[in-house]
């Protein structure tokens, strides 16, 4: 049976999730007395959360869960997860232009970077700012920054004989350039991929309205949920159809920090290689890879 491993959180998760709090319920009201009143119960939960070293994506998202019980909003970040998506099908087109190589494992590596710049659409990671008319309008300079962790051509051996592929999507606006990665492995590797959203509403997690909304079902054989609405990977909480095509996959995508932190010492138990792609937007992250904040990274595990 598949057993549960956790990151530990870093004392930056104490102030990250504090200030993710007040975010979320900013976002979900304009009462002052209710943000106040879950930022106390946040203050509460967490000193036994840390000491308990709950993993960094269960204290996200166990406040984002206060958030919608104290409020009844249970989307606050429904119109966030709009504007990004449409800000990212705008350039879409062209970056698509901007990414396509005669070579195979060149096309993948750069497919793989502008995904990784999408990864920057992020609301709630503490000290980590960016705009999305910034972000779009330097996405080639972004395009050009180096890889911290280069593991491109570990993955190209892993997927070189059209391998099933399970792709872990992120946030909302980001999953407009995984389009860019799957239609890359389907057509350029001859690959089945299958890519996975969020069941319900979580931060900004993508959804089934948002790979509705980018019509990423074009770019893929399939679209499934986790069956979940955790931030990550929680085995206990997920789908039989999401444990089944965990079964069948042969290598395993997994998008953003929130992925990285759920399945962090979890790979032995996958059984098959998993493929970290990601922006690092914290310290505690930064230090677990052992990089520079800010380091883009494409990381295979086997």
């Amino acid at each position: 049976m598949l057993q549960r491993q956790f990151m530990k959180p870093g004392l930056l998760c104490v102030p990250c999730t504090v200030n993710a709090a007040y975010d979320m319920a900013s976002k979900a009201t304009g009462n002052e007395k209710a943000i106040l009143r879950i930022l106390f119960d946040t203050f509460e939960w967490l000193q036994k959360a840390i000491e308990e070293e709950t993993s960094p994506n269960i204290l996200h998202t166990q406040v984002y869960r206060m958030v919608q019980r104290s409020t009844g909003v249970t989307d606050p970040f429904k119109i966030l997860k709009k504007e990004s998506n449409n800000a990212a099908l705008r350039i879409y087109p062209d970056i698509r232009k901007t990414v396509e190589a005669e070579d195979p494992v060149e096309a993948l590596r750069l497919c793989l970077k502008a995904a990784i710049v999408g990864n920057m659409i992020d609301f709630e990671v503490h000290g980590h700012r960016f705009s999305l008319e910034n972000l779009f309008s330097q996405f080639r300079n972004y395009l050009k920054e180096p890889l911290a962790i280069d593991d491109v051509e570990k993955l190209c051996k892993a997927v070189e004989k059209g391998k099933k592929i399970l792709y872990l999507t992120d946030n909302a606006g980001e999953i407009v350039f995984d389009k860019l990665v799957s239609t890359c492995l389907r057509n350029r590797w001859g690959c089945r991929v299958t890519m996975v959203v969020k069941e319900k509403p979580i931060l900004n997690d993508a959804t089934v309205e948002d790979a509705e909304q980018i019509r990423l079902d074009e770019a893929c054989d399939r679209v499934i949920t986790t069956g979940d609405d955790t931030i990550g990977i929680v085995m206990s909480r997920v789908s039989e159809e999401f444990k089944q095509a965990l079964r069948e996959a042969d290598v395993v995508i997994s998008k953003g920090q929130g992925n990285l932190e759920s399945l962090t010492g979890f790979e032995e138990n996958i059984g098959r290689p998993v493929c970290y792609v990601l922006r690092v937007k914290c310290d505690v992250i930064a230090k677990h890879l052992n990089v520079p904040s800010g380091s883009n990274i494409i990381r295979m595990i086997k």
